[in-house]
């Protein structure tokens, strides 16, 4: 009797034992699950893109921020392996465009491409959002600092100090091609305030094609652009090179002085970058940061854009988002009597 009660004790603890494995083997049968599925789920989203991204650019076709966009989205499609269309859709100085992406679903397949310009509108009100904090900052990819102010070589001036002479003895009498809340705002505020003269600043198209037009059509005594835009114009004699904006002599144009050299504190330096609209997945701005970072390293795209004498910049959407902050914050600094008004 007593050896049976010991046979049945020892069957109960075996059977205890199978029952405790199963239910262990279940458990870590259920927590591997959820595991895989997440990689399931993260293996879905990285699968962007499936089909054509559309970049809108804010600007006309032709212009510097159009053949950026152009020369960027070129390689990034080699990358991606999807078609990139462009977009052009001017207006408001890019803020039209800039609406029209930020209502935009944000799948990765809607994507704005702008320069500083922005920030000028931000910082002056005439945006009434962040182009910072409104956006999922895709990445910075180029960088432009040629912006060069022109006098026509029949005007009489010779140099930058002629410009300012004259506008001394002519308060409000020379004419500038500015359009109103972008970087040519910005640079005419700072030459005003540096050399202590009044201008009279003409909106006369907000594309440089226009403005080039305007210009050469004699609306306007003074052009600031990009140097590319002027380069055959300088090089023929017909316009003279007054001063480039950038913080020091460019590379690619060392016989241009900069403004800063001549006594005059102007500096404007023109960024550009990809943006999303807010809420963008991460996994797809992380796959399009990778490449765009590729692009950067890209011999060809290097060459390419030298040929319009910018350079390749690669930012961060971090880096992005952290340097517009700062820039809107010192653009509102030299800009306060406007952004009172």
């Amino acid at each position: 009797m007593v050896k049976l009660k010991k046979i049945v004790a020892l069957l109960l603890v075996l059977l205890m034992v199978v029952v405790s494995l199963t239910a262990c083997g279940e458990k870590v049968e259920s927590a591997k699950t959820p595991d895989l599925n997440t990689e399931k789920e993260k293996t879905s989203e990285t699968e962007w893109p499936k089909k054509t991204i559309q970049v809108t650019v804010p600007y006309a076709a032709g212009g510097d921020t159009d053949i950026y966009c152009r020369l960027a989205s070129k390689k990034l499609e080699e990358i991606l392996g999807q078609t990139i269309i462009i977009v052009n859709t001017p207006g408001a100085s890019g803020i039209l465009a800039s609406k029209q992406v930020m209502a935009e679903k944000p799948d990765g397949y809607s994507v704005l491409f702008n320069h500083t310009a922005g920030l000028i509108q931000e910082a002056t009100g005439l945006a009434d959002f962040s182009y910072a904090d409104s956006f999922t900052a895709g990445g910075t990819i180029a960088s432009d600092n040629t912006y060069t102010m022109v006098c026509k070589s029949d005007s009489g001036w010779k140099n930058l100090k002629d410009v300012v002479d004259y506008a001394k003895a002519n308060p409000g009498k020379v004419s500038f091609s500015q359009v109103n809340g972008s970087v040519t705002h910005y640079v005419s505020k700072q030459f005003e305030d540096a050399a202590g003269i009044e201008l009279n600043k003409l909106d006369v198209g907000s594309s440089s094609a226009d403005r080039v037009a305007a210009f050469l059509g004699g609306q306007v005594d003074l052009l600031i652009v990009n140097y590319t835009n002027v380069k055959d114009y300088i090089e023929n004699g017909d316009f003279i090179a007054l001063g480039v904006t950038a913080p020091e002599r460019v590379e690619t144009l060392p016989e241009l002085p900069t403004f800063k050299e001549q006594g005059y504190d102007v500096v404007a330096t023109k960024t550009y970058s990809f943006k999303f609209p807010k809420g963008t997945d991460q996994a797809i701005v992380d796959k399009f940061t990778k490449s765009l970072e590729e692009v950067s390293k890209d011999p060809s795209f290097k060459e390419e854009l030298a040929t319009f004498f910018a350079v390749p910049l690669y930012k961060t959407p971090e880096k992005t988002v952290e340097d517009e902050k700062a820039d809107v914050e010192n653009i509102k600094i030299t800009m306060k009597d406007v952004f009172a008004k």
